[in-house]
C-alpha cells in the first residue's frame, strides 16, 4: 500500500495544485484512513470540491485497484456541469446525470466516470440510477456519495 503523503502529493499534480490546504488533508486522511464519515463546512472557493474529486485517484493509488468512483449528489445543475467540465479538461473521467445520453448512461453503469453528479431526485427517483448505486460493481468500486451544497436543498 502507497503512503498517504505520496498519494496526496500525486493529487496536488493531477489537480495543478502545489499543495492541499491543511482542513482538506485532515478531510482526506479521516475518510480514506481513519474511515470516518467527513463533514465538511467551509467557506465558498476553499476547496471542498477538491476533497470529494480526488477520491477516485487515492482510493485507486492506495488499493492498488482502478475504477474507483464517488457519487456526488447534487441540487445545482450549473455547478455540476461546470465540475464536470473541470474535470474532464483534467483527464477525471466525470459525468452529470442531469443531461446525459444513451452512450453516457451505459457507461455510468459500466462505471466508466469517476465522477457521477446527480441531483437527489435524480439519483432518488430515476430506477435506473437507483440500480445503478446498489448494483454489484458500484458495490465494489464506489469509495464514497458525497452531498454538495447541501445547504440549499429543501427538503429530504
Amino acid at each position: 500500500m502507497a503512503d498517504i503523503s505520496v498519494v496526496l502529493r500525486l493529487v496536488c499534480q493531477k489537480f495543478g495544485i502545489t499543495e492541499l490546504n491543511p482542513l482538506q488533508e485532515e478531510a482526506i486522511t479521516s475518510f480514506v484512513i481513519n474511515k470516518t464519515d467527513v463533514f465538511v463546512n467551509l467557506p465558498t472557493g476553499f476547496g471542498k470540491s477538491l476533497i470529494n474529486q480526488a477520491l477516485p485517484l487515492i482510493f485507486d493509488v492506495l488499493l492498488e485497484a482502478p475504477g474507483h468512483i464517488v457519487a456526488v449528489i447534487s441540487p445545482l445543475v450549473n455547478l455540476m456541469k461546470d465540475q464536470v467540465e473541470k474535470l474532464t479538461r483534467i483527464g477525471i473521467p466525470a459525468v452529470t446525470l442531469s443531461e446525459i445520453d444513451e452512450e453516457k448512461a451505459m457507461g455510468v453503469e459500466k462505471g466508466v466516470f469517476s465522477i457521477v453528479y446527480g441531483s437527489p431526485e435524480a439519483w432518488l427517483n430515476i430506477e435506473r440510477w437507483r440500480k445503478v448505486l446498489s448494483s454489484d460493481l458500484y458495490f465494489r468500486k464506489l469509495c464514497a456519495i458525497a452531498v454538495d451544497e447541501a445547504h440549499v436543498i429543501k427538503q429530504w
